[in-house]
């Protein structure tokens, strides 16, 4: 789950508890002012207080398994500390140009080879790891198992397809203004430090992890290292954008520094990418660039985590002001498929983008401090754990998680293949002990609104079980089997869940 305002950081409306629905892990990106440009506002200086509030937030919840972007330049260090196209530009207080490389990451300044000090980089993740790693922290605060730079570096005109305008413009800004070069050196500096694999190649400086002098190496070698989401979806060729990274072998664009082989590859133990179905799509529609990507990979990296850093319908309203999802039984119904999807796929992990975004130029809101009702989103049911009010899609993901844990996917069929499916009927058969079967279907047929609990009246197959009931993702039972199946995902049983 991805949460972006919490108390003890946020003032005034945007000071929200710790979501309450069930989750393993969390992806923080900027939340409790965690950016790198943030944390290091200065040479040498350095404040985790937000990050304390929110990993102690995550450990009294005992979520133990931290995702955090560390995104972006500080404006002290940034090659272009001016520049406006970088994301979040002179946008909530936060300044232009962390886009931009380090100052310091190439020995002659702009050639982009990353073979320089990387000092900067290199003393915050540091200072950073001896803060979580001190003596006594991790007893009260949540642990970060993955640390990843460069969020959506597709976004970009320099190892991307791209075109970056400033914010607000209405061309989308740009996440990354290096080379694959410099990232490549920040992510080996990052790696080295984190894990401590004396034999891992520096490339640019033609060292290695236990001959480069870090002053500290391995200050955690239980957490993972990534480089930024890139791929799994349609946007500036992004698939693309990560194979040269990793490999270095699809043409990358002229003057983008790909020249180490597979490097990426060896310096990333995560492969992660970004899976919205905005804009009309249905979630199905994105399996084709999720499969994609991971067919490209080398045999090394498929036998690695793959994982959806971000993703779910995107804005909550379109430019025009309408609901990016036409009916809120559909986003409830959208927030189960997309998780599905991700389980057919073989996709590691998948953090929803955002529990607590609920006005209109938020992305995917499942939750709202006050009661909404629909257009765009519908919270109306309260939160009696943390207040607010969960809406239509919350409810429908603390349905899919009592569905699915503890129980073992046996098989999927979808319309036409799973990596490049058609519109049609999607199917999940799921086993748990004491002889529980059951599935999971839906349509995925479009339909503007949902007029009865499975949202649809495509004819039901004949079960190869005896259905003894079946669940909505409004959480209703209903007895006997379904007389249809439609674009809301239903869970049919030969009996009730083991408890």
């Amino acid at each position: 789950m991805q949460q972006t305002h919490y108390e003890g950081c946020d003032s005034g409306n945007f000071a929200f508890p710790l979501f309450d629905v069930p989750a393993g892990t969390f992806r923080d990106f900027g939340g409790c002012n965690t950016l790198w440009a943030v944390m290091n506002p200065a040479a040498n200086t350095y404040n985790f207080s937000g990050l304390d509030i929110l990993l102690g937030e995550l450990g009294t919840r005992k979520i133990n398994d931290v995702f955090i972007q560390l995104g972006d330049t500080p404006p002290w260090i940034s090659t272009n500390p001016s520049d406006p196209l970088c994301d979040q530009a002179n946008v909530n207080g936060l300044p232009a140009g962390m886009c931009d490389p380090p100052a310091d990451l190439d020995a002659v300044a702009g050639s982009g080879l990353g073979d320089g000090t990387d000092l900067a980089w290199r003393s915050f993740v540091t200072a950073l790891l001896q803060h979580v790693t001190a003596p006594g922290y991790s007893a009260a605060h949540g642990h970060i198992q993955i640390y990843s730079i460069w969020d959506e570096f597709h976004r970009s005109d320099t190892v991307g397809t791209a075109i970056c305008g400033a914010p607000g413009s209405g061309q989308p800004a740009c996440s990354y203004r290096g080379t694959f070069a410099q990232m490549l050196r920040m992510t080996q500096d990052l790696r080295c430090i984190v894990e401590g694999h004396a034999s891992d190649p520096i490339s640019a400086t033609h060292q290695t992890c236990g001959t480069a002098n870090y002053p500290a190496t391995g200050l955690d070698p239980t957490a993972m290292v990534m480089e930024g989401d890139a791929g799994g979806g349609p946007i500036d060729n992004a698939n693309a954008t990560m194979q040269n990274y990793l490999y270095c072998n699809d043409s990358p664009p002229a003057g983008s520094q790909c020249n180490y082989g597979d490097a990426g590859s060896a310096a990333t133990d995560i492969i992660s990418g970004h899976t919205y179905f905005s804009h009309g799509a249905e979630p199905e529609d994105r399996m084709v660039y999720i499969s994609n990507e991971m067919a490209m990979l080398s045999p090394a990296d498929h036998a690695k985590p793959y994982i959806t850093g971000e993703g779910g319908w995107g804005k909550n309203t379109n430019s025009d002001g309408t609901p990016s999802v036409s009916d809120p039984k559909l986003q409830a119904a959208y927030v189960v498929r997309w998780y599905i999807e991700l389980l057919i796929l073989g996709v590691s992990r998948g953090y929803w983008f955002a529990w607590d975004e609920f006005e209109p130029d938020g992305a995917g809101g499942l939750w709202s401090p006050m009661p909404i009702t629909f257009p765009p989103l519908e919270c109306t049911t309260p939160d009696d754990a943390i207040g607010g009010y969960y809406c239509s899609g919350a409810i429908a993901y603390k349905q899919m998680v009592n569905w699915l844990s503890g129980a073992t996917l046996a098989s999927a069929t979808c319309p036409r293949t799973c990596t490049n499916p058609t519109r049609g009927m999607f199917t999940v058969s799921m086993t748990r002990s004491g002889g529980y079967q059951a599935i999971v279907a839906w349509d995925s047929t479009p339909v503007e609104s949902c007029n009865n609990p499975q949202c649809g009246s495509t004819p039901v197959s004949k079960t190869p079980f005896p259905v003894a009931q079946w669940r909505d993702v409004a959480g209703n039972t209903h007895s006997g089997s379904p007389a249809t199946i439609g674009a809301s995902p239903i869970i049919v049983e030969n009996m009730a869940p083991p408890s």
